[in-house]
This record gives structure tokens, C-alpha cells and sequence, in this order.
């Protein structure tokens, strides 16, 4: 009975670790974020919006570095993506790597940060495709999905990176991350 109970516990106080994040980059189909998910037929474009999602994390900094990967070839990233007005540069692409800027700070005391449109057009998929978030493969220090904090200076951030299903179903409680990305969890 006492290993029970003390197993019991040990699960209680994890459960908060597992479902909380210390900040993502994340597309959903609306700003509820509950929607990550969504059928798609050939020769239909489809438009998915961009946020940083703060969670238990920090506030965002003036800027962002990460890439998007698609899971087939049958579908491709048309037209470009349109970014938010508080995005004023861009450097690079959103398939090999970009980064954006704002001005000043992007998400002061906001939970959710939008930062702009994507758009993907199906040619010829009829299965699941997936859109994830991944790592800027350039980055500085190291390649990851980066923010930079609302302090001075701007220190980078890293942050988890969402995943948008097409002819799916997803659960925006359970995305998977890579164990580096679960370590920085705890750090």
C-alpha cells in the first residue's frame, strides 16, 4: 500500500512538468489554440496561423530563428508566409532557416503571440501530412528553435516547436520533442 501511495504522488507532482512548456512556436488554425489539425484535399491551399505560445515561459524578445518541415513531398509552402505588422525584417526562408525581427518587444505580459500566416498548398497528398516547427539549422549558439528575451541585450531562448496535422488528428497537450528539447525543460 505504501509503494501505491508514494507512486501515486511521484505521478501527481510529475503530471505538471509533462504538460507544461517553457515557451513553443506553434501553428494552429485560430487564436483559441485549439485547433492544430485540420483536412486537406489536393490542389487546396491551406492557411495555418503563427504564434508563440508563452505557457511557463518568458516573455518575447524583438525576434525568432526556427524552420518549418514538411512530411511529404507532395505538398510545398505556397505562397510565402505573411507576417504580422510587428515583424519588420526577415532573413532567410522558412525551409532552410529564417529568422524575424520586430522592432521592440513582441509579448510583453501576453500569453500568446501572433506572428503571422503560413501557407501550405496540397498538390497531391491524400494521406497525413504534417507541418512541425524544427530547428533554425544556423542558429547561434547551436541549431535550435530560438527566441530572444524581452531583456537587455536580448539573451536567445530556446523554446519547443509545434506540429500542425493535416488529414489527422493532433493533441496540442502532447506534441513531441526531441530529448534535447525536454531536457531544457529542467534546466
Amino acid at each position: 500500500m505504501r509503494t501505491l501511495t508514494l507512486s501515486l504522488l511521484f505521478l501527481a507532482l510529475l503530471a505538471p512538468a509533462v504538460y507544461g512548456h517553457n515557451g513553443a512556436l506553434s501553428l494552429y488554425t485560430s487564436n483559441s489554440l485549439g485547433d492544430c489539425d485540420r483536412t486537406s484535399t489536393i490542389f487546396m491551399t491551406d492557411t495555418m496561423q503563427f504564434f508563440y505560445v508563452r505557457g511557463s515561459g518568458p516573455d518575447m524578445g524583438n525576434a525568432a530563428a526556427f524552420s518549418l518541415a514538411l512530411s511529404s513531398t507532395n505538398v510545398f509552402f505556397a505562397p510565402p508566409p505573411v507576417w504580422s505588422n510587428l515583424i519588420t525584417v526577415t532573413l532567410g526562408d522558412i525551409e532552410s532557416g529564417i529568422s524575424i525581427t520586430g522592432s521592440g518587444c513582441l509579448g510583453v505580459g501576453e500569453p500568446v503571440v501572433y506572428l503571422g500566416m503560413v501557407f501550405v498548398t496540397n498538390g497531391f497528398e491524400t494521406g497525413e501530412f504534417r507541418v512541425r516547427v524544427m530547428n533554425h539549422p544556423t542558429a547561434d549558439p547551436f541549431p535550435g528553435i530560438w527566441i530572444t528575451l524581452c531583456e537587455a541585450g536580448q539573451p536567445m531562448y530556446q523554446v519547443l516547436g509545434g506540429t500542425f496535422v493535416f488529414n489527422g488528428t493532433c493533441n496540442p497537450a502532447v506534441e513531441q520533442s526531441s530529448w534535447g528539447a525536454i531536457k531544457s525543460l529542467y534546466r
